[in-house]
């Protein structure tokens, strides 16, 4: 990190992948925010458990901003990402802009099983 500023880590996604970044990444001259256009974390494979009642929606669903509650160097904004200007180390939001200085992308994915099974019924 350079000289004596505070540098700026901006985190997109709040998954797996950008909460490990979060939890582990520790460093005096940094301040982190995390983006992510929902609350909470969710851990997608045992959704059939609350289906089935086997577990509550709050055994697989956490708030992001406790998960990271200990971390006092990170910030949690709920919002959408609309587009980056990487030469100017921007990233635009739908109700912010964000000036980094560096930039981690953990967006994650999203599935298409629905949209194939529909394609297989017609």
């Amino acid at each position: 990190m350079p000289g004596n500023r505070t540098s700026h880590v901006v985190v997109l996604g709040a998954g797996f992948g950008g909460l490990t970044f979060c939890k582990q990444f520790r460093h005096a001259a940094a301040r982190v925010t995390v983006v992510d256009c929902t609350n909470h974390h969710l851990f997608h494979p045992l959704l059939y458990q609350v289906a089935t009642a086997g577990l509550s929606a709050p055994e697989i669903a956490q708030p992001i901003r406790s998960i990271l509650s200990d971390r006092f160097d990170v910030t949690v904004l709920l919002d959408r990402v609309v587009d980056f200007d990487l030469a100017n180390k921007k990233v635009f939001l739908e109700h912010d802009t964000l000036s980094w200085d560096y930039l981690v992308l953990a967006m994650g994915s999203q599935t298409s099983y629905f949209s194939g099974f529909v394609a297989w019924l017609a």
